[in-house]
């Protein structure tokens, strides 16, 4: 235990970014106890006593249309934060994925800021974007990453990076060993469409139609994994009278988890949640859509050949992708009836599961990251 106050600015833009950004804040508090914590981020890292400068909902926009639209607002954000951390004088600004916003951070102070910078969660910057790499070399002291790949990326672009763990596998394995499984008088199948505006717009009614699909061959529940970033009544509109399970967090992502293990199979957006589905086991495919303008700039700009982070992981098709106009109602739900009734081809599935963890290890990320940025802290 080190027992020199220190000061820590975060920055954490999206959902998942503050939920494992303050596991790392709380094991820097164990060891630095008089750690005063400052930055953006939501309910997480304000539950784990960050004093948020903003809310992560205050800088979070999808797509280039987005941004666009509300690019005053965000330019005056980052002002503001550049300002605040320059007068703070933390001893590390950590930076948690979120590049758009975080990278530009870090390049307008790092002339004028005497601490360390470090980025935990890396950007998929080998998937795209790797121009960004340059900013990177130029102002980050130590890339802290979650998959195992990313550690050759960097250092052959002469950045300092070290593999923690991945954030997830400590989280579930903590999960199912408090839950297990029921079994369903009918299957199961849950739907996840994500946790922004023109995600849901573009990706709800697809499955929405899907789930009919289902129901008019199979005696099934349906489920819709809700965000908390709206209230539920937002749903109900795509929904219309339909009899869907709603299902909302309300900041317990274990209500989550519990929905996704006591599936039979999940549609889910890609993201974070497809990392959740292979994690606690239950087979899944992958959907996406965007707006015509984001597609087209996506496409140029993207380098790998597939989006679900398992598929990247194993540099094969482990889970099927159904990606812009290949979102149709019915390949999906041909993929999903597959999955319930081809037995070996589900178990097939379980075993790419447990290959994935094997390729990510049993590593505390939050409790390895710690350490690494207390080293620095010393130097």
């Amino acid at each position: 235990m080190i027992s020199k106050s220190k000061k820590i600015f975060i920055i954490a833009g999206e959902s998942s970014g503050d939920m494992h950004a303050s596991s790392l804040i709380r094991q820097l508090q164990i060891l630095f106890p008089h750690l005063t914590v400052k930055g953006i981020g939501g309910q997480f890292l304000k539950a784990a006593g960050t004093e948020l400068l903003f809310d992560k909902s205050t800088v979070n926009y999808i797509g280039f249309s987005a941004v666009i639209r509300n690019i005053k607002k965000l330019k005056s954000i980052i002002n503001r934060t550049s300002e605040f951390i320059l007068e703070y004088e933390p001893d590390v600004l950590i930076l948690v994925d979120f590049p758009g916003f975080n990278l530009k951070i870090a390049s307008g102070i790092r002339k004028n800021f005497k601490g360390k910078i470090v980025y935990y969660i890396s950007p998929q910057l080998w998937a795209w974007h790797k121009s960004r790499v340059k900013i990177i070399q130029r102002c980050i002291d130590l890339m802290i990453v979650v998959f195992p790949f990313e550690v050759d990326f960097y250092r052959n672009e002469n950045v300092k990076a070290e593999f923690a763990g991945h954030p997830l596998i400590k989280r579930i394995d903590s999960f199912l060993s408090a839950n297990k499984k029921m079994k369903n008088d009918k299957a199961a199948i849950s739907f996840m469409p994500g946790s922004r505006k023109d995600e849901i717009r573009l990706i709800l009614p697809e499955m929405v139609k899907t789930a009919d699909l289902f129901l008019n061959e199979i005696d099934c529940n349906i489920n819709i994994i809700c965000s908390d970033n709206f209230d539920i009544s937002y749903y109900k509109p795509f929904i219309k009278n339909r009899k869907f399970n709603l299902v909302i967090s309300e900041g317990n992502d274990d209500i989550n988890y519990k929905t996704i293990l006591n599936s039979d199979l999940v549609i889910t957006k890609s993201g974070t949640s497809t990392m959740e589905c292979a994690l606690i086991g239950t087979p899944f495919c992958v959907v996406y859509k965007t707006g015509a303008l984001n597609y087209a700039i996506g496409k140029r700009l993207i380098k790998v050949d597939h989006i679900a982070m398992i598929n990247i992981l194993l540099k094969r098709s482990a889970v099927k992708e159904f990606l812009q106009e290949k979102m149709e109602p019915v390949k999906i739900f041909e993929e999903g009836r597959k999955i319930l009734a081809d037995r070996e081809y589900r178990l097939k599935l379980l075993e790419d599961f447990k290959e994935l963890r094997r390729v990510l290890t049993d590593k505390d990320s939050a409790e390895n990251a710690a350490l690494m940025i207390s080293e620095l802290m010393k130097q």
